[in-house]
């Protein structure tokens, strides 16, 4: 049987992400994985009481920075965030991802790893810097 309202049932928590696209994909994963969590599951990690779309929660509504954008690659760097890859972008992670299934090259792997992590960490900056305002 799938588990059911993990994040609540194990402890309280708060989830920030970074644009609704992150519940979108988490939404087609489990009509894509049924057997591994419920819909219900996915409605409640992304429950508004305790999680945070720091794009439009935060930054769209509460914000105004000096930069051309408000993407999470723009307003981590200029927090002085840099990414580890030379030409980071989801684009290129998805291109990536096709190379290693292709391949199963592990550099390939660990690039795609290294990104995401970058990612997560931009995403901490991000809130930090929120957090001084």
């Amino acid at each position: 049987m799938p588990p059911t309202n993990t994040c609540r049932s194990t402890s309280p928590c708060a989830i920030y992400y970074y644009s609704k696209y992150e519940r979108t994909l988490y939404r087609k994963l489990q009509q894509k994985y049924p057997d591994i969590c419920t819909a219900l599951d996915i409605e409640s990690l992304f429950d508004p009481s305790f999680a945070v779309d720091l794009y439009y929660d935060v930054v769209l509504k509460h914000t105004e920075w000096p930069t051309k954008d408000y993407s999470i690659k723009t307003l981590a760097r200029f927090l002085s965030f840099d990414w580890r890859d030379t030409d980071p972008s989801g684009a290129a992670s998805i291109e990536w991802f096709d190379q290693w299934v292709r391949t199963k090259d592990q550099t390939i792997k660990d690039r795609i790893l290294i990104y995401n992590e970058d990612d997560c960490i931009a995403t901490r900056v991000l809130l930090d810097g929120l957090k001084r305002l």
